[in-house]
């Protein structure tokens, strides 16, 4: 005897070539080989809370895009509760129930059309639903319990059928004003299939207005039965097609909110999705979006560290100064290994981030990238730090200063100092604003009056008790620096 999963596959998939105007010779053999079957053992498919029940039998969750799931579909969007097939029923009705279900709903269900079609032998089972014709106005009953009128507005005539030719925006609206309403999952499967045509017919906005808009009903729903159907919904509505179309959207002002709240609710899928665009963004300002819209997922830190090791140095480029945006203290070990890169454009990008993370695990390896033979990556160093997160990258600065011949690059490193703002970090450009000391030897005019700008940037008290103090100082470009700094401190 068949078993009920393989039933299911069979059925599903003579149903999917059915739906293929293009696919009469395969419909024909599929069609055939279910007749076979059929002619000695009967069945019965059901559909129940999002699942498949066949012969008796509860089938696991179909995975999305599958032909159970695709079967699924059909029957939640023609509203069939179950299915009862006859051992060898006659291949007219066999022929016509499964055209009926390739269609789109019509005015009359399918268990209306099977019989007017003379069907004897299948029987279809819908679900039920009140259908009282009219609901009087609530204005008209002010004496009556709310709870009552909700009673009443429940009775109110529904049909998937009706459903399916509403526009979309006034499904949502309906959907978000009663999200747990008697009609919810009919609502969700009737968006499901509005969604694919949407999706098919490339209408973005409207693809993404739906979903999105199923996640905000999802959001307001507290019943756990309730939320398990939205789930189950939304699992089968989320695909990479659909999530790389909203990914494009998440950079774009007026659908920012919308896509960023589809990403989020597709976890670690929606990270993915974004990740293989920031590998194929070609410009910083595509990758600038992209940032943006990941900013906000705590999800797949482990797939975005993991693709710092990609063999293509674009990539690497691209992941780096993404990990150095979001500040990803997990992807310095892996950030470390990229400093001996042979792309300078990839060394460039991974000491801006190891700057930005700025924590005491970054110290050691900017150490590395302040050493780097290329002026240009030691300056990204130096510019990717500041604010007080960074106070562990103060004392591997005053050493590069030390060692630093570029002129450049050591301005960059004394307002490096300044940006962190630490006791350590400010003690040290005092001791660069001095005329002279044991530690750094005399200090040439250009170095003092940089430390006098990175002091401006501290604001510390003990940098403006400093800088006070350099008003008076013998050389004028420092007493000139000085009372400029001053000064700006006070306007502020």
């Amino acid at each position: 005897m068949t078993s009920p999963q393989e039933f299911a596959l069979l059925f599903a998939r003579t149903l999917d070539l059915f739906r293929d105007p293009t696919a009469k010779q395969e419909q024909k053999t599929q069609f055939r080989a279910l007749a076979t079957l059929l002619k000695g053992e009967a069945a019965t498919i059901a559909a129940q809370d999002g699942r498949l029940i066949v012969n008796g039998t509860t089938l696991p969750m179909a995975e999305t895009g599958t032909p159970e799931d695709s079967l699924l579909q059909r029957l939640e969007f023609h509203a069939v509760k179950a299915i009862s097939i006859p051992a060898d029923p006659p291949l007219s009705e066999m022929f016509e129930l499964l055209r009926v279900l390739a269609e789109q709903p019509g005015d009359e269900d399918i268990a209306t059309r099977l019989r007017a079609g003379d069907a004897t032998h299948i029987s279809v089972e819908m679900q039920p639903f009140l259908i009282e014709a009219t609901v009087p106005a609530m204005k008209s009953l002010p004496d009556v319990p709310p709870i009552v009128q909700e009673a009443e507005i429940d009775a109110r005539a529904f049909s998937p059928a009706t459903a399916a030719a509403r526009p979309s925006a006034e499904l949502l609206a309906e959907l978000l004003e009663r999200p747990s309403g008697p009609h919810a999952t009919d609502v969700l499967a009737v968006l499901g299939r509005q969604l694919e045509t949407a999706m098919k017919t490339h209408r973005v906005a409207q693809s993404l207005a739906i979903i999105a808009g199923i996640v905000r009903a999802e959001e307001q729903v507290t019943d756990a039965t309730r939320r398990r159907q939205y789930s189950i919904a939304l699992k089968r509505m989320y695909s990479k097609p659909l999530l790389e179309t909203i990914a494009e959207l998440a950079n774009a002002p007026g659908h920012r909110d919308d896509a960023l709240l589809v990403l989020r609710r597709a976890g670690e899928d929606g990270v993915e999705v974004l990740l293989d665009l920031l590998v194929a963004a070609p410009t910083i300002e595509e990758r600038r979006g992209i940032f943006m819209a990941l900013t906000g997922m705590k999800e797949g830190t482990d797939q975005l560290v993991h693709m710092l090791g990609h063999h293509q140095w674009f990539v690497v480029r691209n992941v780096a100064e993404l990990a150095g945006e979001l500040g990803l203290d997990e992807a310095v070990p892996a950030l470390a290994q990229q400093l001996d890169h042979d792309d300078e454009r990839v060394r460039k990008a991974v000491a801006l981030a190891l700057a930005k993370i700025g924590s005491s695990a970054a110290a050691e390896p900017l150490r590395r990238a302040l050493r780097d033979k290329s002026p240009e990556v030691r300056i990204q160093a130096a510019l990717g730090v500041g604010g007080r997160k960074s106070s562990a990258l103060a004392m591997p600065l005053v050493v590069a200063m030390e060692e630093e011949e570029d002129e450049t690059v050591e301005r960059e490193l004394i307002l490096a100092l300044g940006r962190i703002g630490s006791p350590a970090a400010v003690q040290a450009l005092i001791k660069f604003a001095q005329p002279g000391g044991r530690l750094f030897g005399r200090q040439p005019a250009g170095r003092r009056a940089i430390a006098i700008e990175a002091l401006r940037l501290a604001a510390t008290p003990a940098a403006v008790g400093t800088l006070e103090g350099l008003t008076e100082d013998g050389d004028k470009q420092v007493r000139v620096a000085a009372q400029g700094a001053l000064a700006d401190l006070k306007r502020k």
